[in-house]
């Protein structure tokens, strides 16, 4: 299992969350997905995925997304 943390744009509320965090568990090899709109934060545990299909299913929700490299990235 592997663990990707994403930085998405533009999220305001529990509902922008919940459509991040639909779209990103449709994508084949997702397990699990925690979305924190306050945060911009969606952590993604999956087996094979690759980070461009993560972030299409966030921009899909209507989002901007991009990995989030090191403490601060």
């Amino acid at each position: 299992m592997t663990k990707t943390v994403l930085k998405v744009d533009g999220m305001s509320c529990p509902m922008c969350s919940a459509k991040v965090e639909k779209n990103l568990l449709e994508v084949s090899g997702v397990t699990s997905v925690a979305v924190d709109h306050k945060r911009g934060m969606a952590a993604v545990t999956h087996e094979n995925v690759k980070d461009e299909d993560l972030i299409a299913a966030v921009l899909e929700a209507g989002f901007r997304a991009k990995v989030k490299s090191g403490l601060f990235g």
